[in-house]
């Protein structure tokens, strides 16, 4: 069954957004509640992690910060800025639908497109962020990236055209040190800092357009074309769908040299 939580549901309080990303460990991250820390609230927490950055989305106050500026690949966490770019571009206005070609059926994580698929770009969404589909974010890039070129009256890439409108996005947020190569986090040159990420989180968790797509941790979509079908996407972030969560991205890659990395982004409202 859909997941059909009202819009409105969730309460607006002081939010917090945390970041922790390891080079080669699960990242831990600490969802805050109540007063900041070195107020006398709260200890910082014990974390794993090889940087680490939690502040308060509202006043933008750090409120743990360790080797914040330090910089890593992060993976799927790229996610979040092709996911704010497509309703940026699209206005919220997410019914436009998107035909799968073999070029968009890439390697990695996916959502099980197949060629010949229409998807509206509201499906793909939910592909990319509830189970990190990098054939979603794919679809997206080529998706939007046409419609820029087509609006600029220009020719090119549709995927490294929506790549420079990642970037400009999150130049927009304040990040310095933050670079894409791809939509969906497979190249190493996609890196970003603790504290980039945070920034960038704190936008992305608390936009309205993409409230929705955090709500739930598990959805069943409707697939058009030659292989009609109704496709249940669930989770793999246990924290997706819990009252006091915003949302949460994941990312993480096996390579030769390094048995895990691992990266997590998450945002959380008070309990105040």
């Amino acid at each position: 069954m859909p997941c059909a939580l009202p819009f409105g549901r969730r309460e607006k309080r002081d939010t917090f957004t945390g970041f922790a990303v390891g080079a080669a460990a699960i990242a831990a991250v600490a969802l805050i509640s109540g007063q900041a820390f070195g107020q006398g609230a709260i200890a910082p927490p014990q974390v794993t992690a090889s940087s680490v950055y939690v502040l308060n989305a509202d006043t933008g106050q750090a409120l743990y910060q360790q080797n914040e500026d330090k910089a890593f690949r992060i993976l799927s966490i790229t996610k979040l800025i092709t996911a704010y770019v497509l309703v940026q571009r699209q206005g919220g206005q997410l019914s436009d639908t998107a035909t799968i070609t073999q070029a968009h059926l890439t390697s990695g994580s996916t959502v099980g497109l197949r060629k010949g698929d229409i998807w509206s770009l509201e499906n793909l969404l939910y592909g990319m962020l509830l189970v990190s589909g990098n054939d979603a974010a794919l679809a997206i890039a080529d998706h939007v990236g046409r419609a820029i070129l087509i609006q600029e009256k220009k020719r090119g890439s549709s995927i490294k055209r929506f790549v420079q409108e990642m970037q400009s996005a999150a130049a927009s947020l304040g990040v310095t040190h933050t670079q894409f190569a791809d939509p969906y986090g497979l190249s190493p040159s996609n890196v970003s800092t603790s504290r980039d990420v945070g920034l960038i989180g704190s936008t992305v968790f608390r936009d309205e357009s993409l409230l929705p797509f955090w709500r739930c941790a598990r959805r069943t979509l409707s697939v058009g074309g030659p292989n009609a079908r109704t496709v249940t996407l669930t989770s793999t972030i246990e924290m997706i769908g819990e009252d006091d969560v915003l949302g949460a991205k994941t990312g993480s890659h096996v390579s030769k040299n390094t048995a895990a990395g691992a990266a997590l982004a998450s945002g959380a409202k008070s309990c105040q």
